[in-house]
């Protein structure tokens, strides 16, 4: 599957650190602008993220499915969640990205009713998580502009918050887009055509 395969040439890119002189030349210009108040609307943003509020979102988009007759991608955008979520713990313990440096971090997200610590930050799993559901939703409504905006919206607001507020390098962002978008790909595969609809 051409998504995949990109991502995974992405991380071997990310990994080997050929894009690190890019990532800091990023957050530099990120954060080359630092009012408080933007810090604060970061840290609210980065919250639509959030695993309990993703999951949250992404059942309710499987029922909107279910309900528009596609248990396929219903069923294998459950799928998706889940596998890309297990892939994304295990390269932030196996793909040796440069960790974030303590002096560039800007905010700490709050306590996740599950913590565990990474010893590698690639890729970001809120950027991961938010392109799932909000590509998800967007295909509820296949070939409306209104909702490829909005979700497109989505998908680069939490990529600049994060690298706003130093908890993620552009490249972890990058890589979290493009493992959503491998999830997605594969979720609506052939959706309304040999069982996609039932």
């Amino acid at each position: 599957m051409v998504p995949l395969a990109v991502f995974a040439a992405f991380s071997a890119v990310a990994g080997a650190g050929f894009l690190l002189p890019l990532d800091l030349w990023m957050v530099g210009v990120a954060q080359s602008r630092t009012p408080e108040a933007l810090d604060a609307a970061g840290r609210a943003f980065s919250w639509l993220g959030d695993l309990e509020v993703t999951a949250v979102a992404l059942l309710m988009i499987c029922a909107a499915l279910l309900r528009q007759g596609r248990r396929r991608p219903a069923w294998r955008l459950v799928a998706a969640f889940v596998l890309t979520g297990l892939l994304e713990v295990a390269m932030k313990f196996l793909l040796p990205v440069p960790p974030i440096p303590e002096h560039v971090s800007r905010s700490t997200d709050p306590s996740p009713i599950v913590e565990v610590d990474y010893p590698y930050p690639y890729p970001s799993g809120h950027v991961l998580r938010i392109t799932l559901v909000a590509g998800a939703a967007a295909a509820l409504r296949p070939g409306n502009r209104v909702a490829l905006l909005c979700a497109g919206a989505l998908i680069a607001g939490m990529a600049a918050t994060r690298v706003y507020l130093g908890v993620h390098w552009f490249s972890d962002v990058a890589g979290g887009a493009l493992l959503g978008a491998a999830g997605l790909a594969w979720a609506f595969a052939r959706d309304g055509k040999e069982g996609g609809k039932e």
